[in-house]
């Protein structure tokens, strides 16, 4: 994508993020119902620590849809999962995707980010989202993004750091018990 799209992509998801903050009602884990994961699909083993996510949202009896960034030559691996591209951003900066439309309308109890790295396109999604409680991994310019953010350790794999994420998820309104 031109240098020209991505910074109206920034500009764009800064302007849903004052427009469309998050109520801030947060469910407590144990009654959210809805989750939303997003993610950039770099590799197999982050494929795989995605899926069992998944898996354990599902055997905690939560509804769940996954959303992830492809990028330039990247592999959706088994084609579990809508996807979005770079191409999928229109000149003025807009995400015209029916996925990431269709992602972005639901109302997500939680919505999880989980890229170590920044992915603009990814944060445009989170930006229309209407989720109660948006969570990710601590970067500084997440602040206006995330609600809860966890800071992993230098290193962590990506299986440590949804690990993390998880405890204390399960956490919210259970009063740390």
């Amino acid at each position: 994508m031109a240098v020209f799209n991505k910074s109206l992509l920034r500009r764009n998801t800064a302007k849903l993020l004052t427009e469309n903050q998050s109520s801030g009602n947060t469910v407590d884990y144990p009654n959210a119902r809805a989750i939303g994961i997003l993610f950039t699909q770099t590799d197999r083993i982050k494929y795989q620590a995605i899926r069992n996510l998944v898996r354990q949202f599902k055997s905690d009896e939560k509804n769940v849809e996954v959303l992830c960034f492809l990028e330039k030559g990247g592999e959706n691996y088994d084609f579990r999962y809508d996807y979005i591209t770079s191409s999928d951003v229109g000149f003025w900066g807009n995400m015209q995707s029916s996925s990431a439309l269709k992602f972005a309308g639901h109302r997500f109890d939680y919505l999880f980010y989980l890229d170590l790295k920044k992915n603009l396109y990814l944060e445009n999604v989170m930006a229309m989202s209407n989720a109660s409680c948006r969570i990710g991994f601590y970067k500084k310019q997440n602040d206006n993004l995330l609600d809860l953010m966890i800071q992993v350790k230098g290193g962590a794999s990506i299986e440590n750091a949804i690990d993390q994420i998880m405890y204390y998820t399960r956490k919210l309104g259970t009063n740390g018990s």
